[in-house]
């Protein structure tokens, strides 16, 4: 959820520069987070959370109770990406989880013939899980997407999330529960963080995501914060002692605080406002 001081909203209202730019600050994370799960690339993703956040700063003064202007930007981002925002790269590839199914299983090999140092090793690790559980997202569909997202990943009520996406409740659940059938089923299937048995391996998944350009050797261009952040075996050992209901839940939890790569997001954004 994006969270707005009502003091700083009706500040903004009045002409503040300084308070403009505390909210564009406060909404820029939120809402980069959200549209990095929704679009799957990080480009698209600050295209994306450029539109939504001028939106917002355009129509603050529409807003009634500046107690709930967070919620309600919050609301023009799910909108947004929903259905405005263009499709991104990853999108256009129209993947169906069988299409990504046979994608994961080709040209699976061990790492070993890189003579990729252990730092390395453990970055391609991560940015390889993180470029599979997104790419695993826009699967689905864009409402069932964002109804995962809020419901498993953002952890909001049904309440809660319902409101956000202003659609009944019981829509909601609707969606939920069938994002999250299949989201769960395929990676039972596929997954051996969530299964052992299941064939594909963030370890093997390394030469071909390299030779594809999906990842570079030694840089981070998914996961932009390392810090402290798990790698693909730890995760798989935590989620061994879950529940199987509960594993998908926490590999897609897993995923870092995306933080824009882009320094002058806030400045781009009331630069357009001037």
């Amino acid at each position: 959820m994006i969270r707005f001081d009502p003091v700083q909203v009706e500040a903004a209202r009045q002409g503040s520069r300084a308070a403009l730019e505390a909210l564009v600050n406060a909404a820029k994370g939120p809402v980069f987070n959200l549209a990095m799960r929704m679009l799957a690339h990080r480009e698209d993703a600050e295209d994306a959370t450029q539109e939504i956040l001028i939106k917002i700063i355009t129509h603050l003064g529409e807003v009634r109770d500046t107690d709930l202007a967070g919620a309600w930007a919050f609301r023009v981002a799910t909108r947004h990406l929903s259905h405005t925002a263009r499709l991104g790269r990853v999108e256009r590839m129209r993947l169906s989880f069988e299409d990504f199914a046979e994608d994961l299983n080709r040209g699976q090999r061990e790492p070993s013939h890189l003579e990729l140092t252990e730092i390395e090793h453990q970055l391609a690790l991560k940015e390889v899980k993180v470029g599979c559980t997104l790419a695993m997202l826009v699967c689905l569909s864009r409402p069932l997407r964002m109804a995962y997202i809020l419901g498993d990943i953002f952890e909001m009520t049904d309440t809660e999330a319902s409101e956000i996406l202003e659609i009944p409740a019981g829509t909601y659940r609707q969606r939920v529960r069938r994002a999250r059938l299949t989201v769960s089923g395929f990676l039972q299937s596929n997954c051996s963080l969530q299964s052992r048995s299941a064939p594909c391996r963030c370890e093997n998944r390394i030469t071909p995501a390299l030779q594809m350009g999906r990842i570079a050797k030694g840089a981070a261009q998914l996961d932009s914060d390392q810090a402290g952040q798990k790698s693909p075996l730890e995760i798989g050992q935590d989620v061994a002692t879950l529940e199987a209901a509960q594993r998908s839940v926490a590999i897609m939890r897993s995923n870092p605080q995306f933080a824009s790569t882009v320094p002058s997001l806030v400045h781009q954004v009331l630069a357009q406002m001037s």
